[in-house]
């Protein structure tokens, strides 16, 4: 039987879980937001540092140097924002996930409690069903737990290996634009 003191447990139980998901989510997304005015300074001041550096270039040779130099360090400071994103988004999807997993142990523990409380009550003969019943319950627990962690592991793994396909593309490509250069440099000497 549900009483009064047992509703409002649950309303509070309720409310704090509610707050703690809250919390979490607003934590993330300050990391995300600090994350963003930090890049966005760097970028204004990379900006600024590079309008001034273009200021002084006298002909094409020096442009086609400059640009070569910035080519690479500027593809290595994205990476490092991608990354930066990317482990401040995985830090709020941990904590969350350790939010349903600790309610999932909750339910579990809970329901065996409610079991033996049946199972004080219960016919005799019952012990039976109510063991089984148990053994059901820990068994979905147990694969719970084991396709959680897998997905889990899989997630963070594909997210490392895109990250880590991404750089590796990117230096690909500014190495290969920066051998091109080097044609350009010779074409624009000889105009």
């Amino acid at each position: 039987m549900v009483t009064a003191d047992k509703l409002a447990e649950l309303n509070e139980a309720s409310l704090n879980k509610a707050i703690r998901v809250s919390t979490i989510a607003l934590a993330g997304i300050e990391r995300l937001v600090s994350l963003q005015l930090e890049v966005t300074k760097a970028v204004l001041n990379e900006s600024t540092e590079n309008a001034k550096a273009m200021a002084q270039v006298k002909d094409v040779q020096g442009l086609v140097s400059l640009q070569s130099n910035l080519t690479q360090p500027a593809l290595d400071k994205a990476m490092n924002v991608a990354k930066s994103f990317y482990e401040a988004a995985s830090a709020t999807q941990a904590e969350l996930g350790k939010l349903v997993e600790e309610e999932m142990n909750a339910a579990t523990k809970s329901t065996a409690g409610i079991l033996e409380n049946l199972q004080k009550y219960a016919p005799a003969g019952s012990d039976t069903a109510l063991t089984a019943i148990k053994s059901a319950i820990a068994a979905a627990s147990s694969a719970y737990d084991t396709v959680t962690k897998t997905a889990q592991k899989v997630a963070s793994e594909l997210a490392e290996a895109g990250v880590s396909a991404a750089t590796t593309s990117a230096k690909a490509a500014a190495t290969a634009a920066n051998a091109t250069r080097p044609a350009a440099k010779k074409t624009a000497a000889e105009s």
